[in-house]
């Protein structure tokens, strides 16, 4: 049965606006044009679908949104109450939080699965209201000139086995959107993305890191096979001054990035872009290139009164100079040796602000800054996205992080009300990296975060660190260690070797047979083998077993 549109409306903030659209029962494609002798400032298209599923997966829009099983009737109300920068932190729409329950970019449901193919023109939002379900087009009040017209970002439609259509819908908005995963930039072909194995300071080391903590690392990491060390957060004097680092690395980055690749190990580098600290040298330097709240002021996009000092606010990435600030950077670290690039803090760049250049959507200025974060570190640089609306990065980075940040701690401690899904935590982490499995190697490479395997100072027990590790395998294998190495053992040494092991086999494109059943079964797809995980039990297990897999 092909699923009905019902009404495709356009709203406008100012002037008038009409749109001619077509649908051959999978694709919707509209147009919008302005019409009459003034500009269109467009505000919104609504297209309404004769679909009323009784369950939906609730899909945030960057990394560690929400991602929950549940009904349209459960929105959370108290979401609303939260500061507005905060919602805009983890939902495409932060005005309808609170009072709906929505898929960012994709809706899977027990009916089917609706979503938008793109996301370089402009946010989507696919609503479960209960009138039916509504897929909405973001166009944040750009405007549009008498007679011109604006294409929208095709919406694909398609009723039926909601696993199944999940993996089809992914495979559609990858081939879309221009994945780079096996593709080069436009849509060449290339040689298809190794797995990762990796290290990362900072769950261990947090902003405290030291050179001589990487280093004492590296040592282990390098004897262990390990092809990545990463530096995370705490080396840089300022959030926003990347180029410049704190007291306790006085030494700089570069000559670390070199004596990590003289390991024979890639140097990777941790990054939020779009951010100033209100500290920084850079807002100090240039108060004129952020972006601006509805209240005139400086837009806030993230708060951390430790090692950050407060807030940081959102650069706005329609301004030329400000893109040239980004490529020259970025092009810096990598001329100092790191071709692997963590950006973070992502969705700064895409919050409702005013901009300069207001015939840009949300998308589009977040694009306009990832592709120059591209430019700056070349094409053949790795580029992991994280804290970053999907949309508008697809066919720019290599990976995304896929779920809330994991901890040492099995449930999470502190939340924004209503958002206790996107808290620090071993649980979540994996409840989100298997919901969103099937978008891995169809849209990109899934980063379900890092693996805490410690014995000691950790919170997590034998059978939390044993899900938590098949929960990593079985999302993609994309493999980053998070701990000091020396506290490992041979069974934390054996766990990670036996995923190094098998992840040709696991790095797979994936499929979830049923996304609402329990306990929740996702593998490869083509049926090689299944993991079956149960992250409130929690249990997990694999078939075959890892072993069999050339695993431990």
């Amino acid at each position: 049965m092909t699923i009905d549109v019902v009404g495709v409306e356009v709203y406008a903030r100012r002037g008038h606006a009409d749109l001619t659209w077509s649908y051959d029962g999978r694709r919707v494609d509209v147009t919008v044009r302005a019409a009459g002798t003034e500009p269109a400032q467009l505000d919104r298209v609504e297209i309404a679908l004769d679909l009323q599923p009784s369950r939906v997966l609730e899909h945030g829009h960057q990394s560690w949104s929400v991602v929950r099983r549940t009904t349209a009737d459960d929105v959370r109300p108290e979401r609303a109450g939260i500061p507005d920068w905060a919602r805009g932190c983890h939902v495409s729409a932060p005005d309808r939080a609170g009072h709906v329950v929505a898929g960012d970019q994709f809706l899977v449901t027990d009916e089917g699965v609706v979503g938008f193919l793109d996301a370089r023109s402009h946010l989507g939002v696919v609503e479960a209201r209960r009138s039916g379900v509504v897929a909405v087009a973001l166009l944040d009040g750009v405007e549009l000139a008498p007679g011109a017209e604006r294409a929208l970002d095709p919406l694909w439609v398609a009723d039926g086995d909601p696993g199944a259509l999940y993996s089809a819908y992914a495979r559609e908005w990858g081939r879309v959107a221009g994945a780079r995963v096996g593709r080069g930039r436009g849509g060449s072909e290339r040689e298809a993305l190794a797995p990762t194995t990796g290290w990362c300071s900072w769950y261990q080391y947090f902003a405290g890191v030291t050179p001589g903590d990487v280093r004492a690392n590296l040592r282990l990491a390098a004897a262990h096979g390990i092809d990545l060390v990463q530096v995370d957060d705490g080396y840089q004097s300022a959030v926003g001054d990347w180029l410049t680092t704190s007291d306790a690395w006085r030494e700089g980055t570069e000559a670390l990035a070199g004596e990590i690749r003289a390991a024979g190990v890639r140097a990777g580098i941790w990054t939020a872009p779009f951010l100033a600290g209100a500290g920084s040298a850079l807002l100090a330097a240039h108060p004129d290139w952020l972006s601006a709240h509805s209240s005139g002021h400086p837009s806030k996009a993230a708060y951390n009164p430790g090692s950050w000092g407060g807030f940081a606010y959102a650069l706005d990435t329609t301004r030329d100079d400000v893109l040239d600030h980004l490529r020259s950077t970025f092009a810096a670290l990598t001329a100092q040796g790191f071709d692997y690039h963590k950006i973070d803090f992502c969705y700064a760049a895409a919050l409702p602000a005013t901009r300069r250049d207001p015939t840009k959507t949300r998308a589009e200025a977040l694009r306009l800054g990832l592709d120059a974060v591209r430019e700056g570190i070349g094409d053949d640089a790795f580029l992991l996205g994280c804290g970053c609306p999907f949309g508008p990065a697809v066919g720019v980075v290599d990976a995304m992080r896929v779920s809330a940040d994991v901890a040492p701690v099995w449930q999470p401690e502190a939340s924004w009300p209503g958002f206790a899904e996107t808290a620090p935590s071993a649980r979540n982490a994996i409840a989100a990296s298997v919901l969103r499995a099937p978008l891995h190697r169809r849209v990109f490479l899934n980063d379900p975060d890092c693996l805490l395997l410690r014995p000691t100072d950790t919170g997590l027990d034998a059978r939390q660190r044993q899900v938590l590790s098949d929960a990593v395998a079985g999302s993609g294998a994309f493999l980053v260690l998070s701990d000091d190495l020396d506290r490992y053992g041979d069974a934390e040494w054996r766990a990670a070797d036996g995923i190094r092991a098998a992840q040709s086999r696991l790095d797979v494109e994936l499929d979830i047979a049923d996304p609402f059943a329990d306990p929740v079964v996702v593998g490869a797809a083509d049926g090689s083998w299944s993991l079956t995980i149960d992250w409130d039990a929690p249990t997990s297990s694999f078939e075959p077993g890892l072993a069999a897999l050339g695993g431990r």
